[in-house]
């Protein structure tokens, strides 16, 4: 585990922001939360008001027009709690392993949910707060499931980060440290049981070399390492110490301060302004990190000791020089890969710098200084991801590349074929993952009884179970007597099948080997 390292010292900071930030807050809040109660969504990750769906960049009316679109829910006898939204499957990859998103906006139910190359649920979690980075990680040599959880200010988030095991029964929970509020961006766990994540801090600036105010006030960017067992902060890092404003490619916009709604950035306490934007964070050995910064289009390794900037690669600044084809806008999810290579999501939105956008692979000669593409996938159609997305490489060779706002998922075989595609638009997802998952509830399946057609329909589901092969069903007078009546397979979330009329039912959940994982309590129809 790394010595505790503070690039730059620092006091609660929260505790000391001025009043005039609140109203700006406060507004911030509204403007997300407002459409999320109305509608059960999310706040968008980038928020850029005119975010690219579809190969163009609209207008923000255009934008607030769609905005009114709602995703169809998927709807459960057995849980109508549950209402994720419909998943349209283009091409399918059955056995596979599973998906992991976390939809939002448009009316769809904030949570993380697990998908089968189906697009059937697996597992599915309402939450009334913004969820973003759902995926598989390892914690203690066992696999976890871990997000981040809190609320959205349009742009990055202010929360925590939880740590789930294979019960769905939260181990572990964790939070920034030094008076931060966990960012959305992202939650890396690492082999020394450390977390690294990001944080969004409103600072006072001199915003004088990028023509905006000399006494302005900007968001300030950190990286910290957080030691998930203690909560301690080994490690802190601050954009505007290493990296000058002045590589932005991001523009004030003096008016912004017109009306208390608009968000546009004016460098003020109301509209602060969001020069570096960071995305992701990640290990590069054990002695540098590479963080991704969206708005100075470049991509940084940090020397995980003293915080210096070892080498930038991209933007105005890069100290490699790029192929032309190389050339990556408004990235994210940047990753070393095992053979040395480096994989990001290049959105190219927004504004737009190319008509689609791509999973990247740049390989890099950090000697002669030059980086040229690898691999690259570009999407089944002219999709261009105006925020969000990630670039999954997986260990065959092929990708999952998640599109970020456009609410959809793309995997590509070694050879760069598509084998699987789907897509939940008009909501969205920070990233998609695919991996391997094996999970078992502790609570006992969900089942339903009620009269239908020739007799009782029986409608069975257990949410989050990967290991449920067939439904049985018992029924009889006595719920505590009760007989086989039928078994069937499992067919998607929820099956259903009809049995004849009997005073109570229940269900057990049988595994491929006809073994019971778990039987329900018994129910009247």
């Amino acid at each position: 585990m790394p010595t505790s390292t503070r690039v730059r010292g620092s006091t609660n900071r929260r505790e000391a922001w001025p009043p005039a930030v609140r109203p700006w807050l406060a507004a911030a809040i509204v403007a997300v939360l407002l459409p999320a109660a109305a509608a059960c969504g999310g706040g968008d990750d980038d928020a850029d008001p005119t975010a690219g769906t579809s190969a163009t960049v609209e207008s923000g009316a255009e934008r607030e027009d769609e905005a009114e679109e709602e995703v169809e829910a998927q709807a459960f006898v057995t849980r109508p709690d549950l209402t994720p939204p419909v998943i349209d499957v283009t091409v399918d990859a059955p056995g596979t392993g599973y998906y992991f998103l976390a939809p939002k906006q448009a009316g769809a139910q904030q949570g993380p949910l697990i998908m089968d190359g189906r697009g059937e649920v697996v597992w599915s979690q309402p939450s009334e707060q913004s969820v973003a980075d759902f995926r598989v990680q390892t914690y203690r040599g066992e696999p976890v499931l871990t997000w981040y959880e809190g609320r959205s200010l349009g742009g990055y988030g202010e929360g925590e980060f939880v740590i789930a095991d294979t019960s769905y029964d939260e181990v572990a929970r964790v939070a920034a440290g030094n008076g931060l509020a966990g960012d959305l961006h992202e939650f890396q766990l690492t082999d020394a049981g450390t977390a690294l994540i990001l944080a969004y801090e409103l600072e006072p600036a001199d915003l004088a070399p990028v023509d905006g105010p000399a006494d302005g006030y900007q968001l300030d960017n950190y990286v910290q390492e957080i030691d998930v067992e203690t909560g301690r902060v080994l490690f802190e890092w601050s954009a505007h110490d290493h990296v000058p404003v002045e590589d932005t490619y991001s523009e004030l916009v003096p008016d912004a301060a017109a009306t208390e709604d608009d968000r546009d950035e004016d460098g003020s306490e109301k509209a602060p302004f969001d020069w570096f934007h960071a995305n992701s964070v990640t290990e590069d050995g054990d002695d540098t990190l590479l963080v991704s910064a969206r708005n100075t289009h470049a991509i940084y390794a940090i020397d995980r000791r003293t915080g210096d900037v070892r080498w930038t690669l991209g933007g105005r600044s890069s100290d490699f020089t790029l192929d032309d084809d190389a050339r990556f806008t408004w990235q994210h999810d940047a990753r070393r890969l095992p053979d040395g290579t480096l994989s990001l999501f290049d959105n190219q939105a927004n504004p737009p710098t190319a008509e689609r956008s791509r999973g990247l692979v740049l390989a890099l000669d950090e000697d002669a200084g030059t980086a040229r593409v690898a691999r690259e996938w570009v999407p089944p159609d002219d999709v261009l991801a105006g925020s969000q997305g990630n670039t999954q490489v997986l260990e065959d060779g092929g990708a999952v590349v998640g599109w970020g706002s456009e609410g959809r998922v793309t995997e590509y075989g070694p050879d760069g074929e598509i084998v699987f595609d789907a897509t939940w638009y008009p909501a969205d997802s920070y990233r998609v993952f695919r991996a391997t998952w094996t999970g078992r509830p502790t609570s006992p399946p969900d089942v339903v009884a009620r009269p239908g057609d020739g007799g009782i329909e029986v409608f069975a589901s257990w949410n989050g179970a990967t290991d449920v092969a067939e439904w049985r069903v018992l029924g009889g007078d006595d719920p505590g007597a009760l007989e086989v009546l039928d078994a069937v397979p499992r067919d998607g979330f929820e099956t259903t099948v009809v049995v004849d009329e009997v005073d109570h039912v229940a269900v057990e959940a049988l595994d491929a080997e006809g073994e019971v994982l778990a039987t329900s309590g018994p129910v009247a129809p």
